[in-house]
């Protein structure tokens, strides 16, 4: 595959990312309506995901299984500090501050990305990039209501607290994502990590615990669709689109997440989308836009670079 259909490839797999990670308010709302606490909400994710990787790569593929020491240490990292560090703190920045509030604390992770990405990496701030990066943040705030001084709530440090560490175990989600990709089979670093996410979220809700809240189709529906279209295909994607493109453009794309949450919002709640919205969302997908243009941009350079050699 030729880096042009990498690039494309790369670009679309963050997209579908971020449109199931977008469902995931929508899913979240659906399991407390029907009596999930936060932490079993929590523990749902990495449960189910564990289940899946287990049984389809003990059948597919189980020599991914074979590790060592060292990649154990950095897989426990990896599922405890970057995936249950953001189930986590997401769920209480929600519970001390506001869902507005604690969105757009969340969607300061491209900042953590780019920044960290400089010095791992050494990823270019470039003017696109740094545009882009703040059309994101300012369409993140307008879409959560971050204007509404009865949506946003900055009262509680606590729960900002929280809110910056979601953004944070994200954009660390991010890194080691791709350091990992660079030395690990995507299986291997999926399986090992939401193994020791569940383990570590069990000792708060057990299993036994999530099946006897789990009783009717309703409920098991909600779960598998939290657990594999929310957590299972995104994080399978998102590590297999690092291997083809910068984290800090992966971060910006993912801002589309909002979109489609503020969508569904509507569709299934009747929840109005007011003008301020409908801008943050433009400005989202023209930073969107703008990094892809880059990429072209730079692809066709190069391209004429090559034939003026020919």
């Amino acid at each position: 595959m030729n880096d042009s259909k990498k690039l494309k490839e790369g670009y679309l797999f963050v997209v579908i990312c971020a449109a199931c990670w977008g469902m995931m308010a929508i899913l979240t709302r659906k399991l407390s309506e029907l009596g999930f606490d936060d932490l079993s909400i929590s523990a749902l994710r990495p449960t189910v995901a564990v289940i899946f990787y287990v049984i389809y790569n003990l059948i597919k593929d189980p020599k991914c299984f074979k590790t060592d020491f060292k990649s154990i240490l950095f897989f426990m990292f990896y599922g405890i500090v970057a995936l249950d560090g953001m189930f986590i703190s997401f769920t209480y920045a929600v519970k001390y501050t506001s869902i507005a509030t604690a969105s757009v604390l969340l969607f300061t992770n491209p900042i953590f990305v780019m920044i960290m990405s400089y010095f791992i990496f050494k990823e270019k701030f470039t003017l696109q990039t740094t545009l882009a990066l703040i059309l994101s943040i300012v369409g993140c705030f307008l879409i959560s209501k971050g204007y509404d001084p009865e949506a946003l709530k900055f009262d509680n440090l606590f729960g900002i607290g929280m809110g910056v560490l979601s953004g944070f175990t994200v954009a660390l989600q991010n890194i080691l994502g791709k350091l990992g990709a660079k030395k690990y089979s995507p299986k291997t670093l999926l399986v090992y990590s939401f193994i020791f996410a569940s383990l570590f979220l069990w000792l708060f809700r057990s299993p036994v615990s999530l099946i006897e809240k789990t009783n009717s189709l309703t409920s098991i529906f909600y779960i598998i669709a939290i657990g594999f279209v929310a957590t299972v295909i995104p994080n399978g994607l998102f590590i297999k689109a690092l291997q083809y493109i910068e984290s800090g453009k992966a971060s910006i794309i993912c801002s589309i997440e909002p979109i489609i949450a503020a969508i569904l919002g509507y569709v299934i709640y009747k929840e109005t989308l007011e003008m301020p919205q409908i801008m943050g969302i433009a400005s989202i997908l023209f930073a969107v836009v703008l990094i892809q243009f880059k990429v072209k941009t730079s692809t066709k350079k190069k391209n004429n670079h090559k034939l003026s050699y020919s």
